[in-house]
């Protein structure tokens, strides 16, 4: 509701009121007419109103799963640049730089998948602590199944470099 119709709402209907007899039906249709949806005729504001409002209210899962992703990157990145540095990436290439740091994404995947799924410790974090303020904790399943379906294609680009490993490898002989 914009701004202008809120104002519309609470300033002018009550003065228009007092000269209309108090049947409810006539004024609720008079604040009906007075409160039009407002179009934006700018895709680009229409667009980003519409991104506010969307981050708006999902905030919480927004700032988990940008939580969660970093951190997946960043344990991919650790792997890939650990790797990078021995002795087998001049021998094998980035294959098995980017098949470790899959690996490695999946193992903090797996250790993860369980954890939505603890109901007394869920509800134990949401009613003893505050950490239910900004962790949506009645989400958990949701992010359960998201966190389900990472894995099997962090699992595919896995086996996918270590066949790549292994073609790669027996030409090299």
């Amino acid at each position: 509701m914009q701004l202008y119709n809120l104002e519309m709402l609470l300033l002018q209907a009550p003065a228009q009121s007092t000269h209309i007899t108090t049947d409810s039906r006539v004024l609720s249709q008079m604040l009906s007419q007075r409160l039009v949806p407002t179009k934006e005729y700018n895709p680009i504001k229409r667009g980003f109103r519409a991104v506010s409002y969307f981050v708006q209210d999902n905030w919480k899962r927004l700032w988990v799963i940008a939580l969660w992703l970093s951190i997946c990157a960043g344990l991919f990145t650790w792997k890939f640049i650990q790797y990078k540095h021995r002795a087998v990436f001049h021998v094998m290439g980035y294959c098995v730089t980017v098949a470790k740091g899959g690996a490695e994404t999946t193992k903090f995947n797996m250790a993860l998948i369980l954890l939505p799924v603890c109901r007394n410790t869920i509800t134990w974090l949401r009613s003893r602590t505050k950490l239910g303020a900004i962790i949506p904790f009645d989400d958990n399943i949701n992010f359960h199944k998201v966190n389900k379906t990472t894995p099997s294609y962090k699992n595919k680009l896995y086996y996918h470099y270590h066949y790549l490993l292994q073609h790669l490898y027996a030409y090299r002989l």
